[in-house]
């Protein structure tokens, strides 16, 4: 069976324990199966006789081997305890390790919840099957063997009666086998499912209650409960059945074995005290089968579990090892991308047939509309997934050839999210390095430009990180993460859109900072914020998984492509430093199609009525069926536009919705949900009316090119 395969794979390293544990189990087994056999010598011989001396020499094996059995007991429960510990040691050790080095196709095909609950309850079974399930197997199966043997010896007429009602016994359970098994994978994957939910709302709270969302998330909650609620039904009452069936027979079994056993007392075939003495060894290994048969749940239970973890550790990452990895030692050339295609399935390519030279030393920027690529470029450079198609080269060596462990110490990364773990600020900055001088962690935080602020608190480089960050300012927590990705002075910098949450003075001094480590590493930022990379010597449009054209900031907005147009659309807009005013220029205006035409005075005087809302990440800007009486334009952030919970685009910085509503009182056609902290200007539909009633000319253009829009 695999639950006992898996479990002596574990067990493997202390095989001499566990000989000592089997040992002292069949001690332990043998005096329990022997000493009914005293019964029959007692009531047959010494009791009729009234003969002391027997009775006396029955008492002293019954003390003395009462004794082993008590210190054998003792001494397999001290041995076995130490197996079972070391074994789970060993297991959560080696899970942490094979998760720790996975790529990103792992955590695609085991999500969050799902990994959470095999870490904990799946690990928990196997400490329960290991400690407890099998040595009681062992345990029964020997003293059954034992038991048939002495039965045999007494009576084998009902032996063999007791052996055929024995075979019932044992196979009951096996009728719902396969329908446990089901039902308890099914409850697992339910339970996955709402561990996975619980970690979503507690992650997310801030945005459940700042969007006063819990009527939302409750419903999902008591959905989730429902399923959950359901599984757990069927589950528990399967394995009811499953203790239920083997009690019914052992109950009708014991009625036949005292059945016939009288007849056969009756007809002198029998002693009283062999009856005695075989009835006792019969219920201890008519217990045995009954144990075991009830046994089997928890086996079915720890064969799901068992599989559960198996199937993780067996997992094997896409990412190849090279047999004889190449040292880096820091980009000298650059980087280039050949005819590099790469899809997250079989399906579609998010890359297809990019080829691209990054020059060392210099600042390279990805950027393009969302979905465009960017960040999977990112992704492979950073070989959190390899190319389908095609090759990444370093100095002429592909990356699939470096040594993973030198390619990541000589490179740093800061990504969106600013993930900060609950500890020091000293020990968060100096996670790759473990260890390192607390001069070394200054000096980091300097260039990262927060040491002053570290340093004025209470507990310096001690203050504990809570929440995940929650206790510093976006800023502070993006300038802690910089300071972590230059602990090791690594000569490659990978930036993933950084100052995305940012308020618009934090992200200019988060670009002032990044425009100081120029020259020293190699630079490479992803972004769709175009103001961010002015400056960069090397920016990279990417186009449908293509890059559609390369060149500086001047040379693109010079060429008139897709850059240019990028750049129009996200400028025109004026934003106060705190993010909570904005304001949209009339010649920004001008350029949507169904403001072109108007006059700019007339523009003018339409920007002031506009007015900045501003929302966190997962807010409902707008829902399907409401009413239409408001346009939007997004001045910084990211929407997705979803029908019936299906996103059907993505709307970002510059872009618009909602223009129908300027003229047209009809239902909104899809919900808008923020992706990001979003600001928005937004223009209500009657003060636009009224305007238009001071400048007739304003609402016939308007009125014309919406009409032809709709058409």
């Amino acid at each position: 069976m695999f639950v006992f395969r898996f479990a002596l794979r574990l067990c493997r390293p202390y095989w001499g324990s566990l000989l000592l544990v089997a040992a002292c189990i069949v001690v332990e087994t043998v005096y329990v199966a022997v000493s009914p056999l005293s019964f029959q010598y007692l009531i047959d011989d010494a009791f009729p006789s009234k003969d002391v001396g027997l009775f006396s020499f029955i008492m002293t094996l019954l003390v003395i081997g009462g004794a082993v059995y008590l210190g054998a007991g003792l001494l397999s429960d001290r041995r076995l305890a130490r197996v079972n510990e070391r074994a789970v040691y060993d297991l959560r050790a080696q899970l942490f390790r094979h998760i720790a080095g996975q790529s990103e196709d792992f955590h695609q095909r085991f999500d969050q919840g799902s990994l959470t609950n095999r870490l904990t309850a799946d690990v928990s079974a196997v400490d329960r099957t290991i400690s407890g399930v099998i040595p009681r197997t062992f345990r029964e199966l020997l003293a059954l063997l034992i038991g048939l043997h002495l039965l045999f010896q007494l009576e084998w007429k009902l032996a063999l009666v007791m052996i055929a009602g024995f075979v019932v016994l044992f196979a009951s359970p096996y009728v719902l086998q396969r329908k446990a098994e089901r039902s308890s994978e099914h409850y697992r994957g339910e339970n996955d499912a709402y561990i996975g939910m619980i970690d979503e709302v507690l992650k997310g709270r801030r945005v459940v209650k700042g969007m006063h969302a819990a009527p939302y998330v409750l419903g999902r909650a008591e959905r989730r409960l429902a399923s959950l609620l359901t599984a757990g039904i069927r589950v528990t009452f399967v394995y009811a059945l499953l203790d239920r069936l083997p009690q019914t027979a052992f109950l009708a079994l014991n009625g036949v074995m005292i059945g016939y056993g009288g007849t056969l007392i009756f007809q002198d075939s029998l002693s009283v005290g062999a009856f005695i003495a075989f009835f006792t060894i019969f219920m201890a290994a008519g217990q045995s089968v009954s144990s075991l048969a009830q046994i089997i749940p928890s086996l079915i239970e720890a064969g799901v579990s068992f599989r559960r973890i198996d199937e993780v550790l067996r997992y094997r990452s896409p990412l190849k090892l090279p047999s004889r990895p190449r040292t880096f030692e820091g980009v000298r050339d650059g980087f280039r991308f050949q005819g590099v295609s790469f899809g997250y399935d079989e399906r579609t390519l998010a890359l297809d047939d990019v080829t691209l030279t990054i020059p060392a030393g210099g600042m390279t920027a990805f950027v393009g509309q969302s979905g465009s690529g960017k960040s999977t470029a990112l992704q492979l450079l950073l070989r959190f997934y390899d190319p389908k198609q095609g090759s990444i080269e370093v100095d002429g060596i592909d990356l699939r050839e470096l040594s993973e462990t030198d390619y990541r110490r000589h490179t740093g990364v800061v990504f969106q999210d600013s993930f900060l773990f609950n500890d020091t600020i000293l020990r968060n900055i100096s996670l790759s390095r473990p260890g390192v001088a607390e001069a070394d962690v200054r000096a980091a935080a300097e260039a990262a430009r927060i040491r002053e602020l570290i340093e004025r608190m209470p507990e310096g480089y001690a203050t504990q990180v809570k929440d995940f960050g929650g206790n510093f300012s976006g800023g502070q927590r993006q300038r802690i993460a910089i300071a972590r990705a230059l602990i090791g002075s690594p000569r490659l910098l990978v930036l993933d859109e950084i100052t995305s949450a940012l308020d618009p003075s934090t992200e200019a001094e988060i670009n002032e900072l990044i425009e100081s480590f120029r020259g020293e590493r190699t630079i490479v930022t992803v972004t769709h914020r175009l103001a961010s990379v002015t400056n960069a010597d090397l920016i990279v449009v990417f186009r449908n998984g293509s890059v559609a054209e390369t060149g500086t900031h001047r040379e693109l907005l010079e060429r008139g492509g897709l850059y240019a147009k990028m750049w129009e659309k996200q400028h025109g807009f004026v934003l106060s430093g705190d993010g909570f005013q904005a304001k949209v220029e009339g010649e920004r205006l001008s350029r949507l199609p169904f403001f072109r035409g108007i006059p700019f005075e007339q523009l003018d005087s339409m920007s002031d009525l506009f007015v900045t809302e501003k929302y966190d990440a997962g807010h409902t800007v707008v829902r399907e069926n409401d009413r239409g009486d408001k346009f939007y334009i997004i001045v910084r952030g990211r929407v997705s536009v979803e029908k019936a919970g299906v996103r059907v685009a993505v709307l970002e910085d510059g872009d618009y919705f909602g223009e129908i509503a300027l003229l047209k009182d009809i239902p909104r056609t899809a919900d808008i949900v923020s992706t990001k902290p979003t600001v928005l200007l937004s223009l209500r539909r009657e003060q636009l009316l009224q305007l238009t009633a001071a400048y007739p000319s304003m609402r016939e253009v308007l009125e014309r090119t919406l009409e032809e829009r709709m058409k």
